[in-house]
């Protein structure tokens, strides 16, 4: 593919997925969701997209068609889940969600729900090549990580953690080697300070402090 070809899907994309996401409403999760390697890729074959996911055992699916032409667009997959505030109490509800938004058979989005029907990850699709580019997490109502495949490889080499839903720090693995080799702190969402790793050997070398306006 042109290089500029995937970077206007990759734009269609960003803009899919913000209105999906303003679509869906506010996520809120009182359940810790999996935090991952805090400096290195997290691998596993739940990043790959493409046909919809399927029931699991134990689950129920419920498919829709969208666009009327007698194909599944949005598939909801329901399971029994235990009421965390009430051990023994269960009821059936919405585990997961898929989309297919431009209707060409693969899931564009996949999101992931708890027991009280709160969105605890979503994963996007963002140049409909079949694979997922961008996870987000979710605590306790607000958004805590997020990971980033820029090399479309099928690995994560971007890494964003936030607190309070402001960005706090974000990782880059600059190389695509697997490991972080740059390290950027933020304060009230402003960068603050740079830390990069010149060796290779996955640990701050240098530091670069942020100026700060004196005005």
């Amino acid at each position: 593919m042109r290089p500029w070809h995937r970077i206007s899907r990759v734009l269609a994309g960003v803009a899919l997925s913000v209105a999906v996401i303003a679509w869906g409403g506010c996520a809120s999760d009182q359940e810790k969701p999996d935090q991952g390697p805090q400096t290195g890729p997290a691998g596993g074959d739940e990043r790959k997209s493409g046909a919809p996911l399927g029931a699991q055992p134990g689950e129920k699916v419920k498919e829709y068609d969208l666009n009327r032409d007698n194909k599944p667009d949005v598939w909801g997959y329901y399971a029994t889940m235990e009421d965390p505030a009430r051990p023994g109490e269960t009821r059936e509800n919405l585990a997961r969600k898929e989309w297919d938004f431009n209707f060409d058979g693969k899931v564009d989005i996949r999101r992931h729900f708890n027991f009280r029907g709160e969105t605890v990850k979503d994963e996007l699709d963002l140049d409909f090549d079949g694979r997922f580019d961008v996870t987000t997490f979710f605590q306790g109502g607000a958004k805590v990580r997020q990971e980033y495949d820029l090399s479309f490889d099928s690995r994560p080499d971007v890494w964003k953690f936030f607190e309070k839903n402001s960005l706090a720090r974000v990782e880059r693995d600059r190389d695509n080697n697997g490991r972080v080799d740059r390290w950027e702190y933020y304060t009230d969402g402003k960068l603050d300070r740079v830390g990069l790793d010149e060796d290779g050997d996955g640990q701050v070398d240098r530091w670069m402090q942020e100026k700060k306006d004196t005005e």
